[in-house]
């Protein structure tokens, strides 16, 4: 795994939540996995290729995403509706665009698809590749991001 690809993912993901829902986002030292974390309610997936091709893959509770989408229209937020899903969805393609834009500046350009957004009790969400998981906290929850890049 190329350290600048890294580097690009985090640069972008602390950026976009930084300008976005002006919170300070800290992240964990990235991982590489086999499978994706369960438990998640809320889920987003961006699909990319080019340099590379796979999948971002975007993990939240219900409530850190209520939580996000308050931030986003700067108003309490308490119901995950679809106004709520397509904010999710924006974020996620906020980030996966800066991830892209990051790459290009490094000679490794993708093209991202649009974001698909999941909400479900516990969602699963099984892919074919290898992982490179940021644990990620914000005030007091625990989410995940997820670089799925296949071979």
């Amino acid at each position: 795994m190329d350290v600048k690809v890294i580097n690009a993912m985090l640069k972008s993901l602390v950026k976009v939540f930084n300008e976005t829902i002006h919170s300070r986002v800290e992240l964990d030292k990235p991982e590489i996995s086999k499978e994706l974390a369960k438990g998640y309610d809320l889920v987003t997936v961006v699909g990319y290729n080019g340099y590379m091709e796979g999948n971002l893959v975007y993990g939240f509770t219900s409530e850190l995403g209520m939580s996000i989408v308050s931030s986003m229209m700067g108003m309490p937020y308490d119901k995950l509706d679809d106004l709520a899903m397509s904010a999710i969805g924006e974020l996620g393609n906020m980030v996966s665009g800066n991830i892209a834009m990051n790459l290009e500046k490094i000679g490794k350009p993708i093209d991202i698809t649009p974001p698909s957004v999941i909400f479900g009790k516990e969602i699963h969400v099984n892919v074919d590749g290898l992982i490179l998981k940021i644990p990620a906290h914000l005030d007091k929850f625990t989410f995940e991001v997820n670089m799925v890049m296949r071979e």
